[in-house]
């Protein structure tokens, strides 16, 4: 079996396509390059280029896809999809509480649109958030992931890297090699791009139920260049600390990933894999009568010999994109502006963060009672412990709210949501209990390591 790799029927086609392809989708995903002076990556480069000549016309766009999304599953699952084909049954024939969904996100995003009803539906902090700046980003953002993501992950190069990662990951989160490559399109691209990501590939049978969610909860994170922008720009954090912040990130990361991965809820999660099929190629990482280099190009090379063509690529992307626009984003509308609303104009993240302050002050956090909502506004949206941190004075508090905001990002108007649509087996409490464990590690790793480096 080892000699397989050197055989002459290899075709050199296959070769091709693999380096080919593999560069292509490292390129859109993974490498980082400076542009106009901002560190960004191909993908990211591309959505706004494509967004910005009709940028005041994409949010017209998300209110005429929610309505389409209510009309269409309100028709479909009256009339049990008569007329449609097995492509639009599969998206407009659904449950009736889906029907309401769908039809309560095209009310709420012609409220937030025109500013109609109740200000604090359509509120600078919580519709226009959401329908004015979210959802154009996620639009193209979605197209982009879902047609070229095939190149990241079809194509081999995954594979070849994940072999000689495998013992590393495995010790470390529990996780196969090949999640190292997904682990840097989120942490480099974003965490939407990785959930996706995980999501098409727990479908082919590549992780199993627990491997995708350690994945997805342990670094389906803000990407880097973001990060930078929401600290210093938004939290207020002394651009002169963002080195050691990045550090101090990675070691919160890591450490807070192996935890979740070891405790309730995800150590008790299913090996088992999608609809019970878990997929060949994976077997071909435990042949021992191999070496490294054989296995990695072995199974790469059969990884390439199966993907899709260019023309399928592009079909694939767009029908799964117009999927996810008619089912995901209704979610994301509804919960991220209802959660918005919670956070703005209810008491409650502050009431519930009432037993946090004193945990925060005998932990020595200064500015304790300010802080600690930060800690937990996160839950609803990514950018509120940034903009809750502008009002701190004390730059270790603030280096510690953003570290925490940006590990612990399981936002419900963004990557909460998309879990919840997705076929990933996570509940709705699976992702309360991860956020409040990760940031129950996170918090007092962060504020030593600003107290180490001198911040006060």
């Amino acid at each position: 079996m080892g000699t397989d790799t050197h055989s002459p029927q290899k075709s050199s086609q296959v070769w091709i396509k693999m380096i080919i392809g593999s560069f292509f989708g490292f390129a859109f995903f993974m490498i980082p390059f400076k542009w106009d002076g901002e560190l960004t990556i191909l993908i990211s480069l591309l959505q706004e280029k494509i967004s910005a000549p009709v940028e005041d016309q994409l949010p017209l766009v998300i209110v005429a896809l929610m309505v389409v999304s209510a009309l269409g599953s309100l028709l479909g699952t009256l009339t049990g999809g008569a007329g449609m084909n097995k492509y639009f049954r599969s998206i407009f024939v659904t449950s009736w509480a889906s029907v309401l969904f769908r039809a309560a996100a095209a009310v709420l995003s012609i409220m937030a649109y025109w500013k109609i009803g109740h200000e604090a539906i359509w509120n600078e902090y919580t519709g226009e958030i959401i329908i004015i700046y979210l959802m154009p980003s996620l639009l193209v953002i979605f197209f982009l992931a879902t047609t070229l993501l095939p190149l990241l992950l079809d194509f081999g190069g995954v594979e070849f890297i994940g072999v000689y990662l495998q013992p590393l990951f495995k010790r470390l989160f529990r996780l196969p090699g090949r999640a190292s490559v997904l682990t840097a399109t989120s942490w480099i691209g974003s965490g939407t791009n990785g959930i996706i990501a995980a999501d098409i590939d727990y479908k082919k049978g590549m992780y199993s139920a627990r491997e995708v969610s350690i994945l997805c909860l342990g670094f389906g994170t803000i990407s880097m260049p973001a990060v930078f922008i929401y600290s210093t720009s938004i939290g207020g954090l002394d651009v002169g600390t963002f080195l050691y912040f990045f550090f101090t990130l990675f070691v919160v990361g890591v450490i807070s990933t192996m935890v979740i991965a070891r405790v309730p809820p995800l150590s008790l999660k299913s090996d088992d894999f999608y609809q019970g099929q878990k997929n060949p190629l994976l077997n071909e990482q435990q042949d021992d009568s191999q070496t490294k280099l054989q296995q990695a190009r072995d199974i790469a090379y059969k990884k390439a010999e199966q993907a899709p063509g260019l023309g399928k690529i592009l079909k694939d992307g767009v029908l799964t994109t117009f999927e996810l626009y008619m089912s995901v984003f209704p979610l994301i509308v509804v919960i991220g502006i209802l959660a918005l609303v919670a956070t703005e104009f209810t008491p409650i993240f502050t009431f519930i963060a009432i037993p946090v302050e004193p945990l925060l002050s005998a932990i020595g956090m200064p500015e304790a009672s300010e802080a600690a909502p930060a800690f937990l506004v996160g839950f609803a949206d990514l950018l509120l412990p940034f903009l809750a941190a502008e009002s701190i004075d004390s730059q270790l508090t603030k280096f510690v709210i953003c570290i925490t905001g940006t590990v612990t990002v399981i936002c419900m108007s963004e990557t909460g949501a998309i879990l919840l649509k997705s076929a990933i087996p996570l509940r709705f409490i699976d992702l309360v209990l991860v956020f409040l464990l990760k940031t129950a590690v996170a918090v007092p790793i962060a504020l030593i390591m600003g107290r180490l480096y001198g911040l006060t």
